[in-house]
């Protein structure tokens, strides 16, 4: 796997030299996140962390928070450590670390207390027989309430394929129901987690950890607000857009996107636009949000 991941960046490589010409391209619109607190008497907050490590060449940065809520995508701390207010109620998020460049995320769901106030925090596997059997070592996430120390989010390693405890559809006839969708190109948006729980896998094996799970089956849902997490799949770096869903009775839905070279100040990035369809009347329930992906390489 990893030669593979190493041919595809150096073919991506070769074709930087002929780069679209930055002003050519349409303007990203990462939505930034900014919560409507009208009435809410105690907001709650979440934060993460960041910290400088010396090393043996210079020192590392290290960083854990969240890398979008409900759809947006934009924070203005870039450190990720300052608190960020939340209405109460269920938050579909996806939390993240960087370490140096290197960094993970997954999606997981909060239920937000009114005034709470959580952390999110990050913890290495201590089973090294890891690196054998997943390629390296598995990275843990999870959010604890920073007053009492509970753990509200539990631990989830930042190798899906590894969770153990999945998604249980519900089997009622009021039952909703929501699919991804496949391009013709080979990429695809689909649901992953529900309510912070991944979707059982459809078969064991596939190149990718995306190959894993057929796109355009559907998942049984609950009615009511559900926090659905889509995944874009790219080839080199899915990535999770996280949302929430009004789930109505007997509905069904379809998750929808477009790809495009978009740019994003002075940085040309592959961005996936996604947004989810009522299947029935092609009304848009869930609004249009660019989700960015891999910087395009320049030279």
């Amino acid at each position: 796997m990893k030669l593979l991941r190493l041919a595809a960046l150096a073919l991506l490589a070769a074709t930087a030299g002929c780069a679209p010409k930055l002003e050519s391209l349409p303007v990203a619109e990462f939505q930034p996140y900014k919560p409507d607190l009208t009435g809410v008497a105690e907001p709650a907050t979440l934060r993460g962390s960041y910290s400088q490590k010396p090393g043996l060449v210079g020192s590392a940065t290290y960083a854990v928070g969240v890398f979008a809520i409900n759809g947006k995508v934009a924070f203005e701390d870039e450190k990720l450590d300052a608190p960020i207010e939340l209405k109460p109620g269920p938050q579909s998020l996806t939390i993240g670390y960087l370490v140096g460049r290197r960094g993970d995320s997954v999606p997981v769901m909060l239920d937000a207390k009114p005034g709470g106030r959580y952390v999110i925090k990050r913890a290495e596997d201590t089973n090294w027989s890891d690196g054998l059997k997943y390629d390296r070592i598995r990275t843990w996430l999870y959010i604890e309430d920073e007053r009492t120390g509970e753990i509200v989010v539990p631990k989830t390693p930042d190798l899906i394929q590894s969770i153990e405890g999945r998604y249980r559809p519900p089997a009622g006839a009021d039952a909703a129901a929501i699919r991804g969708t496949v391009h013709e190109s080979g990429l695809s948006v689909y649901p992953i987690a529900v309510d912070g729980q991944i979707v059982p896998e459809d078969r064991a094996g596939g190149m990718w950890v995306s190959s894993r799970w057929e796109p355009t089956k559907s998942v049984a849902l609950a009615p009511g607000m559900r926090a659905i997490a889509i995944l874009a799949r790219t080839g080199l770096d899915d990535r999770y857009l996280p949302v929430l869903l009004d789930a109505k009775p007997g509905a069904a839905y379809i998750v929808k996107f477009d790809f495009a070279l978009k740019r994003s100040g002075n940085l040309r990035i592959n961005t996936h636009t996604i947004w989810i369809e009522d299947a029935a009347t092609g009304e848009i329930v869930v609004p249009k949000s660019d989700l960015p992906g891999t910087i395009y390489p320049t030279l």
